[in-house]
């Protein structure tokens, strides 16, 4: 089988891109098929032999900065509905033809602008969903630091009377009207099923009006065959992710204040780290150490000396890579009663589970998780025996065949037909 594999970054990036390059892997390398990348050019993109057919780059916040008519219209053309990306995949369809296009985070600089000319072929859509942007202009349901669901039954505009997209009417108001226009061009209906990685992120598309049958639940996978059962315990425990507002990490250092001989590293940047840091300075002094942006072997051995991890979110997380990976590792998780993160981390059985925004609750379950060694060796072995169970590859495989088989049908096609 032939499959169009989109996503805007062609690197390791985040956790869109990790999912979405382990997944090129697997239908090539595991199991035969073909698979066709569709990206946008960047000096950080792995080699690809498409690449000649992605889309030029475009910095998004560097343009809005500029200001001026221009600047705004090369935004908007890019942002919303863009004829460069329907070119750029026309060319690249012409030249390799493909059964089923694969969606994963387009918004902002590919666009669904792409599904006319998919469309227009014949061609199966199914789109994986790594945030919140179908349902808040913000992707995350977090404004002014909270949870903010206003832009709930369409009233988008109250993504520009808050300015949620990164403070800025102009940021705002682009993200505004791609969610009014996308609909009013019929591009969602386009899709033929939308893979949700959490249960919360299916029942929160059903509560805000997209048919239930259209929504397929199918967790994220990561391979634990080539990464050992780690038995290490240093004095350390760790944060991994972006340093942002809604990743609560200043609930994060405020329980670390609160706790005796322990160690915070925190792996990662973000617009907060100064901030962050100066926090940690006054409140915390010597128990943060902050290590800047890790990936590859060089994260796997941070989580690997680590006692646990912390994800404190204050934002409906979805399905943490950064839960996989210490789970692959045995290593267990404290993290906010929020979004996806209970559907990994099972109080009491793979790590321990705290009010979203208390640091005092924090503190007391950070405290607990270093006085019972013996209790959080278990639990470590528990979250690894729920990664190698629930989020293998063979079974996402076999669940996101099933996602094809169905949608291929709806358009006449059968996959047993199709050449792998």
């Amino acid at each position: 089988m032939k499959i169009l594999m989109v996503n805007t970054f062609h690197y390791y990036r985040g956790g869109d891109c990790v999912y979405t390059l382990g997944l090129s892997y697997l239908l090539q390398q595991m199991y035969g098929h073909k698979v066709i990348n569709f990206a946008m050019k960047h000096p950080f993109n792995v080699p690809c032999e498409y690449s000649e057919f992605f889309v030029p780059e475009i910095d998004l916040p560097k343009e809005l900065a500029q200001g001026g008519l221009r600047s705004g219209i090369r935004v908007l053309t890019r942002a919303i509905y863009s004829s460069k990306s329907k070119e750029k995949l026309r060319q690249l369809l012409d030249k390799y033809p493909v059964d089923i296009a694969h969606i994963q985070n387009i918004h902002g600089h590919i666009t669904p602008s792409i599904f006319h000319t998919l469309r227009a072929r014949n061609i199966v859509i199914v789109w994986t969903l790594h945030d919140y942007f179908l349902l808040c202009p913000n992707s995350t349901f977090f404004s002014k630091d909270k949870m903010c669901e206003a832009c709930k039954g369409g009233r988008f505009y109250n993504a520009v009377f808050k300015k949620c997209r990164k403070d800025s009417y102009a940021a705002s108001i682009v993200v505004m009207l791609e969610e009014y226009i996308h609909r009013l061009l019929g591009l969602l209906s386009l899709v033929d099923f939308f893979i949700a990685p959490s249960n919360f992120l299916r029942n929160k598309m059903i509560e805000y009006h997209f048919p239930s049958d259209k929504v397929i639940h199918i967790p994220n996978f990561i391979d634990t065959k080539n990464t050992k059962l780690s038995l290490n315990n240093n004095d350390y425990i760790l944060y991994s992710g972006r340093l942002s507002y809604e990743k609560g990490l200043k609930t994060l250092i405020k329980a670390l204040s609160l706790c005796n001989s322990v160690k915070l590293l925190i792996a990662g940047e973000g617009p907060l780290k100064v901030e962050l840091e100066t926090m940690a300075k006054n409140i915390a002094p010597k128990k943060g150490e902050f290590l800047g942006y890790l990936n590859g072997e060089r994260l796997q051995k941070i989580i690997d000396g680590a006692m646990f991890i912390v994800v404190p979110s204050e934002w409906y997380e979805n399905f943490p890579y950064s839960i996989l990976e210490a789970f692959t590792l045995g290593k267990p998780v404290i993290g906010s009663e929020i979004g996806g993160i209970p559907e990994l981390v099972r109080d009491g059985e793979t790590g321990l589970l705290f009010e979203p925004g208390s640091a005092g609750d924090l503190a007391e379950k950070i405290q607990w998780m270093i006085d019972h060694p013996k209790e959080r060796q278990e639990m470590g072995r528990r979250a690894r025996e729920l990664v190698e169970k629930k989020c293998n590859p063979e079974l996402h495989y076999e669940h996101l065949m099933g996602v094809y088989r169905m949608a291929l049908r709806k358009h006449g096609k059968d996959i047993d037909r199709l050449e792998g």
